[in-house]
């Protein structure tokens, strides 16, 4: 289905014109129906609040027949592209280097695990080798693929915010949680699934009130990120979630200030203040209700104002008074570069890309929840962990816990010491 005839031209092999004023991604890798329909549902819903963004699929060959119709569903948002992500003149029909995140994605149902990842693994080179500043989120199936990251140039989860999604690793880590807390697997699985939830009976029109609605109301809920109001400033976790909880309808679970102190989860009043530009956690059914948070004004409220999803008048106020107030920099000025300055770079090229302050690069994983931060020391050669510094290593191989004895971890002392019937272990 990939072969045309001589002199015809592919109706997916043209060149993507971009929109300055639209954020798009590139996916690539095994592009199936299945893949493309599960992305899709949840990149696009309607509960992110994003109607502008853009998705590209790059692929060696044309689609078929069934995933055709699934673009032209989408065909405000969704567009192919027929090429390889190992070809660089392919990356610049889609023009990559202006992309907000590059996706790879893999083959599941693979039964070489292995080849699957190594050639993931080349598309993420190839990705890198065009534009290193490019964001780029790969899926991986087998773990010990995650210690060839390293071979990958200007891998850089820290600057570039690059991600990898290792999907064994991540599967058996919830079955794992779940021994310890039932359920648990469950709850990350809904909280991490973007769906809709429509109270009642669709047909008939009447209020369900059994289990199963109270079930789908809590499906319908997701975690989200957003940058809290400047009101906020000063509280103490516990006075910013009852704020959240009582006056926005919104639960505030974990919140992270940009000073290298590490993400909060539910911390004591003595633990976290409130800074500006505090990115909180929210569970909560869409990201529109999630702006309230973020355009929290504390007199507006207290005078009986709603809180909208924009900002209110005091806020579009002092913003104009700020913009009144600016010193004006003539243009012969801008271009001087002192000494002991850096020079200035043009904002909007690929270099000054990641830098820029915007509520996209403020998201964050849901990995970041869960990674657990404690003082550790080892003997020998053994690298001494210490202070705010993360449990696992840069590859995310190896991941160091607590020092125990082996006696302490002897199951037949717990079982003896909690008296668990046998055949509960059966």
């Amino acid at each position: 289905s990939g072969h045309y005839g001589r002199g015809s031209r592919s109706p997916y092999a043209g060149r993507y014109e971009r929109a300055d004023s639209k954020k798009y991604v590139v996916v690539c890798g095994h592009i199936t129906y299945n893949n493309v329909k599960s992305f899709l549902a949840d990149f696009l819903h309607p509960d992110r609040g994003d109607r502008t963004s853009r998705v590209l699929f790059l692929d060696n060959k044309r689609p078929e027949p069934e995933l055709t119709g699934l673009i032209k569903r989408y065909f405000l948002s969704v567009q192919y592209f027929e090429g390889s992500a190992l070809n660089h003149n392919d990356l610049r029909r889609v023009q990559l280097e202006h992309s907000d995140a590059v996706v790879l994605l893999c083959n599941k149902d693979s039964d070489d695990t292995k080849s699957e990842d190594a050639a993931t693994i080349l598309r993420a080179i190839s990705v890198k080798n065009y534009c290193r500043r490019s964001r780029l989120i790969m899926q991986l199936l087998n773990y010990k693929s995650k210690s060839f990251l390293q071979t990958i140039p200007n891998w850089d989860p820290i600057n570039f915010r690059d991600e990898n999604i290792c999907i064994s690793e991540f599967m058996y880590g919830l079955v794992a949680q779940s021994c310890l807390c039932p359920g648990f697997s469950t709850l990350m699985i809904n909280l991490i699934s973007t769906r809709s939830y429509i109270p009642g009976n669709a047909k008939t029109g009447e209020l369900c009130t059994d289990w199963k609605s109270d079930y789908a109301y809590g499906c319908d809920h997701e975690i989200y990120t957003v940058m809290i109001s400047c009101d906020f400033e000063g509280m103490t976790f516990p006075q910013a979630a009852e704020i959240c909880y009582t006056k926005l309808n919104l639960l505030l679970i974990a919140v992270e200030n940009f000073d290298n102190s590490g993400l909060a989860i539910n911390p004591l009043p003595d633990q976290f203040t409130i800074r500006r530009e505090c990115l909180g956690y929210f569970i909560a059914s869409s990201y529109k209700d999630v702006c309230k948070a973020r355009f929290y004004c504390m007199r507006c409220f207290n005078n009986g104002i709603d809180i909208g999803f924009k900002p209110c008048k005091c806020r579009l106020e002092a913003v104009i008074k700020k913009r009144s107030t600016t010193q004006l920099v003539p243009m012969s000025e801008v271009h001087k570069s002192p000494n002991n300055q850096a020079p200035l770079t043009r904002v909007g090229s690929v270099d000054s890309k990641s830098s820029t302050a915007t509520d996209g690069t403020q998201l964050r994983t849901v990995r970041h929840l869960f990674s657990q931060h404690s003082n550790k020391s080892a003997s020998g050669d053994r690298t001494v962990v210490t202070g705010n510094s993360s449990t696992f290593d840069p590859t995310g191989n190896y991941h160091w816990v607590s020092e125990k004895q082996f006696q302490d971890a002897d199951l037949a002392k717990f079982i003896k010491k909690k008296k668990v019937p046998t055949a509960t272990l059966r």
